[in-house]
């Protein structure tokens, strides 16, 4: 199992905080190697040039380590340290850590080591032998320049950050915005990678075709460039670099820094890096951190799957791009039209009410009625875990003490029918004081229909250290029926049969009550569906009634010209009557089904013919197979067996199947359409229905997850019809599997037991 081991470790010496070590992210893979176990875990040491605090370090590391969570099957430990190379500048400090790397992974060899940011290459490549010698290095976030003065060996490669081109494309990104301004003010510290900063942008603006009035505020204390760009004026551009140091030698968090320096500047601030974008700053040309990290990540991956570090090229990342802040825009009034074609705005807000009102109304109704679920489901969910959690805590801590909450003691001595229990079980029962303590007081207030069960439940516990739980109502005096939860257990007799019992009474009222209300929300719910299945067949069912109703009209004008003539003859007109009653009944039959499927209430258990409600099924769907020019092919076993259950329920699920099957050949030729049904008797004496569509049939991903609640392949599906459907297939002891066909298009095939095999099981 992969594990992540985060700790921090502080080594004073000195009397200063050398380094704080960890917390990170990510799994990782080492080399393939024949010497190891092929279950062993691949480590990993990863290395972060700064301390915690800097956003870029968290940022970087989150996405590598999703990368590689998900992207390898491999075993992996990861270790991290923060090297905090910038606070702590002092000389010695560089080895102290050194040295503490190598003590803390003598016997702890990593396989890769991943560096993470600015200073944090110089010293891998400077102490490596040290703590890990021969092992390959990853770097995330180094500048080309610092990679090409490193002039590391073969085996270190990773994530380059292109630093003079991501600076010439934030200066033109302050063109297009502000191409009026002619001043330009460039920031940086007096940190080694502030100074890097300083170089590149003076090479890239001393190069540039449009020459500006050019302020450089480097190398001044925190508190001077705050007065300084406090002064700038509202028509200049202000670029942003690293302060990682001042002038005085404080270190900082550039990403704040920019922060801070947007929120005094008069004039619009740019900034190279992701990390401050929404904090104030309008922008640049960047990559996130966490792609950054995502890019580290897979060349780490292209190592462990043993490709050899030397061919792997040190490379950029092609997710750079313009990424800039709405409101800073409107801020500094600057137009997002004079955007560069593809940049990322941020914190824009989308108004889409008047273009897309239809769209937007459906989406509220479909979430509000999906919170509606939710939220019913989850309040049903915490009181029954309120409840659960009640009685687990009662059991586990009070277990035949003296006192609990709505928990009554009692012990029987089967052999004397003495009884004792404590006075909380005269509270459970509605026992009046003066009223005894016996067993028959206990069983009368029990109700008369589950006084039987009570007593068959404690004559079952008759071998050593069994339990038995039997739960009843008690009819009290003070007030509504009560549940009554009996646990009772026996004790051992040197062999013999036991007669001594202990057990508890458990007051489960709320349970019970949850446990009615979560199945009346259920049939709430499977109503709602058939309501929605009958709303999208509307235009078919108001065509199956119309037929009729039309041949009705027909032959009663029929039945009257006939009667209008000097002599009527009486065959034809009876002929025309009883196709009157004929149609008329046909339209009620339809009616009648209809009302079936719409109406509450309470579940009705009888015997079925499931080949009669397949027909009747395959009727109130005619007009909508027409419409869709679905053929039906049908094979029903005319020895069917009867089955048990609800005919509506069970209607249900035949509607939901056949939609399904009709929906999933929307893509299917014209000529291909069909659903073939069929039902047989098992080999188990169950009843088997199988239907079979002919469209594209499911992808192995789909297939996994058709059942879970709320996942649908619809385009407006609520995922809630094959859940409900399997609810009411477990509340009849039947179930339904839906698999690809080899041949094509998806089989769902759907199995109920047989009358007899129910009243067996009674």
């Amino acid at each position: 199992m992969t594990r992540f081991n985060g700790r921090i470790r502080v080594v004073v010496v000195r009397a200063v905080v050398l380094l704080g070590a960890v917390l990170l992210c990510s799994p990782l893979l080492v080399f393939n190697s024949s010497a190891r176990a092929d279950d062993a875990p691949r480590r990993v040491l990863v290395l972060h040039a700064y301390n915690y605090t800097f956003p870029a370090t968290s940022a970087a590391a989150d996405g590598a380590r999703e990368r590689l969570l998900h992207g390898s099957s491999q075993k992996i430990e990861l270790d991290a340290e923060y090297l905090d190379l910038v606070r702590f500048s002092e000389p010695g400090h560089e080895q102290l850590v050194a040295n503490f790397l190598r003590d803390r992974y003598a016997k702890r060899r990593p396989d890769v080591v991943l560096v993470i940011s600015g200073e944090g290459l110089p010293f891998v490549l400077k102490h490596r032998d040290a703590f890990a010698p021969g092992v390959p290095v990853v770097f995330i976030g180094i500048s080309r320049e610092v990679y090409e003065a490193s002039r590391p060996p073969p085996d270190v490669t990773g994530h380059l950050v292109d630093s003079e081109s991501n600076f010439d494309q934030m200066l033109a990104l302050a063109e297009w915005l502000q191409p009026d301004a002619r001043r330009l003010f460039v920031i940086a510290g007096t940190g080694p990678t502030d100074r890097r900063w300083q170089t590149t942008a003076r090479r890239v603006i001393d190069r540039r075709a449009r020459k500006f009035e050019t302020t450089y505020l480097f190398e001044l204390s925190y508190n001077a460039l705050l007065a300084e760009v406090s002064r700038i004026p509202s028509d200049a551009i202000v670029i942003a670099l690293t302060v990682l140091r001042d002038a005085a030698g404080k270190s900082f968090v550039p990403a704040e820094v920019a922060a801070t320096l947007a929120g005094i500047s008069k004039a619009p601030v740019y900034y190279p890096y992701f990390s401050a974008l929404g904090n104030g700053v309008v922008g640049g040309y960047n990559e996130t951190f966490e792609a950054m990290g995502r890019a580290g990540a897979d060349i780490v991956r292209e190592i462990l799957d043993g490709k050899d570090p030397a061919t792997i090229p040190a490379r950029t990342n092609p997710e750079r791009g313009y990424r800039v802040d709405y409101r800073a825009l409107q801020r500094w009034r600057l137009s997002d039209s004079n955007l560069p074609p593809g940049t990322v705005v941020i914190n824009k807000p989308l108004n889409i009410w008047d273009e897309h009102r239809n769209a937007v109304l459906t989406a509220i109704a479909a979430f509000a009625l999906q919170t509606l679920f939710v939220a019913a489901l989850l309040i049903q969910r915490r009181r029954r875990q309120h409840v659960e959690t009640l009685l687990t805590e009662s059991e586990e801590r009070m277990t035949f003490t003296a006192a609990s909450v709505n928990v009554g003691l009692w012990q029987f001595n089967r052999k004397t029918n003495e009884l004792w229990a404590t006075e909380h079980c005269r509270a459970l029962f509605g026992l009046r004081e003066d009223v005894e303590l016996t067993r028959d007081t206990i069983l009368g207030a029990i109700y008369a229909e589950d006084r039987d069960a009570a007593a068959f439940a404690l004559r079952k516990v008759v071998k050593a250290d069994e339990a038995a739980t039997q739960d009843v109502r008690v009819v009290r005096a003070d007030g509504p029926v009560r549940w009554v939860r009996v646990q009772m257990r026996s004790h051992p007799s040197d062999g013999e049969v036991p007669h001594l019992f202990n057990g508890i009474f458990v007051d489960i009222t709320e349970q019970k009550a949850a446990e009615a209300e979560a199945g009346l929300q259920r049939q709430e719910v499977a109503h709602l569906m058939r309501v929605s299945v009958l709303g999208e067949l509307s235009g078919a069912i108001a065509h199956e009634i119309n037929q009729p109703l039309t041949a009705i009209l027909s032959n009663a004008q029929t039945a009257l010209y006939l009667l209008a003539k000097d002599s009527p003859d009486l065959a034809e007109v009876r002929d025309a009557l009883n196709d009157i009653v004929h149609e008329d009944n046909r339209a009620g039959e339809v009616i009648q089904r209809l009302r079936g499927l719409l109406k509450k209430g309470e579940k009705s258990f009888e015997a079925i013919d499931l080949n009669d409600l397949i027909t009747s099924t395959l009727s109130l769907l005619r007009s909508e197979l027409i419409a869709r020019g679905i053929s039906v092919e049908t094979e029903l076993d005319g020895s069917l067996p009867e089955t048990f259950g609800d005919p509506v329920q069970l209607q249900q699920i035949l509607l939901n199947l056949f939609m399904n099957a009709m929906d999933a050949m929307i893509a299917t030729p014209a000529a291909e359409r069909c659903i073939a049904v069929s039902t047989k008797s098992a080999p188990s004496g169950a009843v088997e229905v199988r239907v079979k569509d002919h469209g594209t049939g499911m992808r192995p991903d789909q297939q996994a997850r058709v059942f879970e609640p709320f996942f649908t392949t619809k385009e407006r599906g609520l995922g809630l019809g094959l859940a409900i459907c399997t609810t009411i297939l477990q509340a009849h002891g039947g179930k339904l599997n839906l698999v690809n066909d080899p041949a094509g298009g998806a089989v769902a095939l759907l199995t109920l037991p047989a009358s007899e095999m129910l009243i067996a099981a009674q």
